[in-house]
């Protein structure tokens, strides 16, 4: 193994300028590849708040890991400017979604790597000089290897920089798993390979997370609820650490039985991607649910004092008048229901409500680029131009699409209205 006493690697975590605040979801993935690196005798550091203007100050890095999300990319190019700019020889990386989905148009750009995959294995690669390593690195982690990593650097005083809460109660983001079998064709995790965290490593996270402090948890990943199973187990480890909790959960798995181990293992609100109120459009985009299930999730999750917020996206293929009519019907029958919670609060369900952006690596964004003509969705404005971001400040969201029925005005003020007539029903 080559010499790395001399290696100093800076992870950068980009802000979100656009958001309300950028300061509420630590960044699980460079917590990670920070505890990788320092368990590796890498001298690392994480930078959440780069000083671009300032670039003398970082003279010491000798490799720089940028994390970007296609929203940052704006960010991430201007950083790698500037620091190959005064530093010429440093070493620049960018991995994340934005390089996995966007590598052609990183490639465009002078980063030394392109990291599309894990960034541990790729990571350590760069950092120890390995010889024969392309530009552009896919080092795929299995989930057995995965599962020996160490956990992410949770240091009370970086993590109290981030704050979000459940119900009044401070939480922090775990992990139990990576990857998503379903095959939505809006989103760029479709069809993913799945790899899961243990319920003992699962435990451990908890652990540490209450060591920092906090007592309560939101776990972050789309596959918690993947199946009665997997929740019984993660159930039966969370029970044993006293803490509530928030998950994402799925219409088509949710049942009584599940909802019951999740609330009797503190979960207090779950998160689903219910999508459309119409069922024209959840066929369209291949959700693999029905309506009818969408309703049967909320009533389910209500009965067992389960608050449940729904995801709502505007603008999705084949959206006319009447498919937006379905969809207020089901945001009034979501928004409509009170009850007290298991903490004793009056709390009501909530809903959030976006504009469909068309990523690549979509299967609708691949159909429209290769003029398929599949779908009833047509660009306004060049998405790749935009910040890519589905919800800003204020709610605020970008529109680059229109369907045959609503212009792209249209879209933006149905995302609009929808927020303002159906939030004012919601209880925080």
């Amino acid at each position: 193994m080559p010499d790395t006493t001399k290696t100093k690697l800076l992870l950068i975590s980009l802000r979100d300028p656009f958001l309300d605040n950028d300061r509420v979801m630590p960044p699980l993935g460079i917590m990670s590849l920070h505890a990788y690196a320092l368990q590796n005798g890498i001298d690392s550091t994480i930078e959440n708040n780069f000083d671009i203007n300032g670039i003398e100050k970082y003279h010491e890095f000798t490799h720089f890991g940028i994390s970007c999300m296609t929203p940052e990319k704006k960010d991430a190019y201007a950083i790698l400017h500037s620091v190959k700019k005064i530093f010429p020889k440093k070493i620049v990386i960018i991995g994340g979604p934005h390089a996995r989905h966007y590598p052609d148009d990183c490639l465009k750009e002078p980063f030394d790597y392109v990291v599309t995959g894990d960034g541990e294995i790729a990571l350590m690669s760069i950092l120890s000089g390995a010889q024969g390593l392309t530009r552009v690195l896919d080092m795929p982690i299995s989930q057995e290897e995965m599962n020996k990593m160490p956990l992410p650097y949770r240091e009370p005083r970086f993590l109290n920089q981030y704050n979000y809460y459940i119900q009044g109660i401070k939480a922090t983001t775990v992990l139990t798993g990576k990857g998503c079998p379903m095959s939505c064709r809006f989103c760029e995790d479709a069809r993913t390979k799945v790899r899961l965290y243990t319920s003992e490593n699962v435990g451990r996270q908890i652990v540490q997370a209450k060591e920092a402090g906090y007592k309560g948890i939101m776990f972050f990943d789309d596959i918690f609820t993947v199946s009665i199973k997997r929740v019984s187990e993660l159930a039966g480890e969370i029970a044993k650490h006293n803490v509530i909790y928030r998950c994402f959960g799925h219409a088509t798995s949710m049942s009584d039985d599940m909802a019951k181990s999740l609330a009797d293992s503190g979960c207090i609100e779950t998160g689903f991607g219910a999508e459309s109120g119409s069922q024209k459009i959840l066929n369209i985009v291949n959700k693999k649910t029905t309506v009818a299930q969408n309703y049967k999730f909320v009533e389910i999750c209500n009965r067992h004092l389960i608050k449940v917020k729904a995801f709502i996206v505007v603008g999705l293929p084949g959206e006319n008048w009447e498919t937006i009519e379905e969809t207020q019907r089901f945001l009034d029958f979501l928004t409509s229901k009170r009850f007290v919670n298991s903490l004793g609060k009056e709390v009501s369900n909530d809903f959030d409500a976006t504009i469909y952006f068309p990523y690549k690596g979509t299967q609708i964004r691949d159909s429209i680029d290769q003029k398929k003509n599949e779908f009833d969705l047509c660009f306004t404005n060049d998405p790749d131009s935009f910040n890519g971001f589905y919800k800003g400040k204020d709610g605020e969201a970008e529109t680059t699409i229109r369907t045959s029925a609503l212009s792209s005005n249209d879209i933006k003020t149905i995302q609009k209205d929808l927020l303002l007539k159906f939030k004012k029903n919601v209880i925080c």
